[in-house]
This record gives structure tokens, sequence and C-alpha cells, in this order.
């Protein structure tokens, strides 16, 4: 049974003024898969994730979501096939956790309908799902950057769209929450059949989470596909840096990390000098 493609990007041109970010961007992404997007700051990822969801015009080229063109479709449209987790969101109101997460509706509801029973009972299976129910009447502003973090994923879950796109939904997470969140959303993919595309800046997050990884560099796609055959060694040095590598521990767990931090010389008592050039 062949797999459906959930983004289905073609050719894609994109950037701001005259200034291209994008250049020739070709990406499929499959149903069901956790994707993640690795580069450097300015590589080109938030900019992708903009056009995705409609809030940059492209240059030139295509995207389709689940076989339609975003070009032609409507905001509502869009918020049916799109959520998203940005890395925070400032309200110049202090709603409860709930009446956040219920904003969520509107790709649902007619204008200037409320949510009825239905709406406010699947809110907080979306609560409970990320383990915030607790949270449902404190005041979204009175929390912490981490379960502001945790809301806004309910939300996302709530909205209930066949992609999520997460900008660096760890930003905001201490150690094992940032593990928490990758898991639970391994947990939200394999459970629902959705996609989600996630911007990281941790490569061991991408090896041990995501199915598949889009390496960007200067605005070009320079690799993509399955985890295993993109997190190579080579790929690393080319779009996150010269000194990084991946690793084995004795305990045969591997880790990315840069040279100079590298294992192995600490290990066999290398210098920092002599695992930097060993990387080159």
């Amino acid at each position: 049974m062949l797999q459906r493609v959930t983004i289905e990007i073609t050719d894609l041109t994109a950037g701001y003024g005259k200034k291209s970010v994008l250049k020739g961007i070709n990406i499929r992404v499959s149903e069901g898969k956790i994707c993640a997007l690795l580069g450097h700051n300015g590589s080109g990822k938030t900019t992708l994730m903009n056009c995705i969801n409609a809030l940059l015009k492209p240059f030139k080229g295509n995207i389709a979501i689940m076989g339609k063109e975003i070009s032609r479709l409507d905001r509502v449209r869009i918020a049916q096939l799109v959520s998203v987790v940005p890395q925070s969101s400032y309200s110049s109101f202090s709603f409860p956790v709930l009446d956040m997460i219920l904003m969520g509706s509107a790709a649902r509801l007619k204008a200037w309908a409320a949510p009825g029973e239905k709406e406010i009972n699947r809110a907080h299976d979306a609560m409970k799902e990320v383990g915030i129910n607790h949270l449902a009447d404190v005041l979204y502003s009175e929390l912490s950057g981490g379960q502001q973090q945790m809301v806004l994923l309910a939300r996302a879950l709530y909205q209930d769209t066949p992609l999520m796109l997460l900008d660096e939904p760890n930003s905001h997470l201490d150690f094992c929450n940032q593990h928490r969140m990758m898991e639970l959303m391994k947990e939200v993919v394999k459970l629902r059949g959705v996609t989600a595309l996630v911007t990281l800046h941790d490569p061991n997050l991408a090896l041990y989470y995501c199915d598949e990884i889009i390496m960007l560099k200067n605005g070009y796609v320079i690799a993509q596909g399955p985890s295993e055959e993109v997190l190579t060694n080579v790929n690393l040095r080319q779009a996150l840096g010269e000194n990084i590598a991946i690793e084995g521990t004795k305990g045969g767990l591997q880790v990315v990390v840069p040279r100079h931090l590298s294992i192995c010389a600490a290990e066999t008592g290398e210098t920092e000098k002599e695992a930097t050039r060993s990387a080159v």
C-alpha cells in the first residue's frame, strides 16, 4: 500500500524583498512521519515554515498539502490542514488556558459561533494528552515558558489537522521536557497518523525521535530522507559545522558532538587540536 504524501514542495524559491532565502527547494514528506528540519540560523527553516503555512508568498514554485495547492486556499481551509506550534505566543489579554486552546476552533466553527460542550470536552482531551489538564483555569500569562509551550501543543492537537508545524518547540523547555515533548510527538504521529514537521537545533533529538530529516544550508536542501541515512558525518559537517561528528559511547549509544568535546578524544587522551584536525 502506497503512503500518501502530506507535503509536496516543487521548485520553491522564496524570500523577503528582492532577497531569496530559499532557492529551488524540492521536498516530499509522507503521511504519518515526524520530519526534522536541521540547519544553521539563517539557513531558511522558518522561511520554509512560513511558506507552508501561507504566511509568506513564494517568488515561484508550488506547495501542496494533502494534494491541495495552498495558493488556491483561503485561511479557513488552510487552518483545517495545518496547525502550528510557534516558539512562543504573546497575548495582549490574559486568557485562561482552556480559552487559549479553544481558539483553535476557528477552523471548524462558523463565524461568531461559540464552542459548545463537545468542543470543550475535546479541548480537555487535548490537555490530558499533553499532561496539563490541571492548568485549565490558570491564566496563560502566569505560566512558565515551558508550560506555555505545552499549551500551544495542546491547541495544535485540538485543532486536529493532518499536518503540524513545530518551530523550535523545545526552545523554552528544560532537558527532561525536551525529550518528553519529542516522545509525545512520536506518540501523536503514531496514534493519529498525522505528519509533523519540526525545526530543531539539536541533531541528537532528530537522530532519536524523527523518521526523516531535511538538512538546509544557505537556502538549499543538501540532504533529505530517512534519519539513519541523512545523519552522517559528511552531511553534519556540511550543514552544521566542520567539527561536528557522530560518535559512540561506551554503552553503544550514538551521539552527535562537536569534535573539540569529542568522547573519543577524552577516552584516548587526544588533544583538542588533534581532534579538530582529524575531523576535517
